[in-house]
């Protein structure tokens, strides 16, 4: 069965969608994820069973069979770990917020705009292999083409957390569609192998990956946190994701000492 492509208004209302089209009852989602995602499912009254991933991004849990689960690409650099659980599940649902180019997979995928074309305050593609007649409204939001301060950033995403789902609004739409995004590809790459070398890391793109940023793990927090001060006076800021977890948690090594360098 082919996907339908749904353009809505964000990566969280996505997912609601697909809980909504498959009925989903209960779904197991990471814990190390974006908290609007976890707040996106128990607007559903959807039950959470969460799962632990390794320090190389990898579910540590055998799933049952038939169950729905919510896999992010993190950082956009998880694509074989996508391909492997794909042959596995039958209900894989690929959360592409940090992978905007992959090619659809499981029962549905999606992705945010926004996070990979700064001028951009929402939007998300939806290819879903379910399509259901919620009649949601259009977004209609009129947005500047303009990158967006640290403080607008934070601002918008309050005001997302509040949105239902939508279609996206027509001004989204021709933003996204004014954008080059095969030159945006190649700068992404570009700047991904410039920062693997800088860093002499050892991160290789696997073929068709285009990454969110550059994940560079540091041995210690202390050293994370020296390079998120060194390149912030070069004017470069870093998110730090997720500082939700408990210190016992071995995810809590990527708030620590995962520094996102953006590309």
């Amino acid at each position: 069965m082919d996907y339908e492509l749904i353009k809505l208004n964000t990566a969280r209302n996505s997912l609601r969608y697909v809980i909504k089209a498959y009925q989903i009852k209960e779904i197991y989602i990471p814990y190390y994820i974006c908290p609007a995602i976890r707040n996106a499912v128990y607007k559903e009254g959807c039950k959470v069973k969460y799962y632990h991933i390794d320090k190389n991004f990898y579910p540590i849990y055998k799933f049952p069979e038939e169950a729905f689960i919510l896999y992010p690409d993190y950082f956009g650099v998880c694509s074989f770990i996508v391909d492997e659980l794909s042959k596995k599940y039958n209900n894989l649902i690929i959360d592409n917020a940090h992978s905007f180019y992959s090619k659809p997979k499981g029962i549905a995928s999606f992705n945010s705009l926004r996070k990979f074309f700064p001028i951009l305050r929402n939007g998300s593609f939806l290819y879903a292999k379910r399509k259901i007649d919620i009649k949601p409204m259009k977004d209609d939001f009129k947005y500047k083409p303009e990158v967006l301060s640290y403080k607008d950033l934070c601002k918008n995403e309050n005001i997302l957390d509040l949105e239902d789902i939508k279609y996206i609004s027509d001004s989204s739409i021709q933003i996204y569609e004014s954008i080059n995004i095969e030159e945006e590809k190649e700068a992404r790459i570009n700047k991904f192998n410039y920062w693997n070398k800088r860093l002499n890391g050892n991160i290789k793109l696997h073929e068709d990956e285009v990454p969110f940023s550059y994940p560079y793990i540091a041995r210690s927090a202390k050293e994370a946190d020296y390079l998120v001060n060194e390149l912030e006076k070069e004017g470069i800021f870093i998110f730090r994701y997720w500082n939700n977890l408990p210190d016992k948690y071995v995810e809590k090594i990527f708030y620590t000492n995962l520094v996102s360098i953006p590309l």
